[in-house]
């Protein structure tokens, strides 16, 4: 799993950039051939309203979950902005990546990047359209 592909998923990622809180949500798609794609974002309030972390409220980390399902598809990411550049893992997000080993994909009002916590290594995986 090299590639994702975000489409106009991208669009959303910087809309979500623009508030002083770092705004988080699940990314609902599938695995084919090694692309991650995302289809759908399921965007879960950040109960710390914190500019510098995050943490999605329990109940849409639920739902998000049963709507991916009800589709037949799977949370394939989390998605979440950095209010003040630049789009990396802070310390906080690579503690969550080894509790949660999916996707990170990381956005802030002009740039957007993604990450994968590998064999204890932080890659990053390559956005496509």
């Amino acid at each position: 799993m090299s590639k994702l592909s975000l489409g106009a998923l991208k669009n959303i990622a910087m809309l979500m950039a623009k508030s002083w809180v770092e705004s988080v949500g699940f990314i609902i798609g599938s695995e084919e051939l090694g692309v991650v794609k995302g289809y759908a974002v399921y965007r879960a309030d950040n109960i710390r309203s914190s500019p510098v972390e995050f943490e999605a409220k329990p109940w849409h980390t639920i739902q998000a979950h049963i709507v991916a399902d009800k589709y037949n598809l799977k949370v394939v990411g989390i998605i979440h902005t950095h209010p003040s550049c630049p789009p990396a893992p802070s310390i906080l997000d690579i503690e969550g990546m080894v509790r949660w080993p999916l996707i990170w994909v990381i956005a802030c009002e002009s740039s957007i990047a993604a990450y994968i916590l590998k064999d204890n290594i932080i890659r990053e995986v390559e956005i496509i359209d």
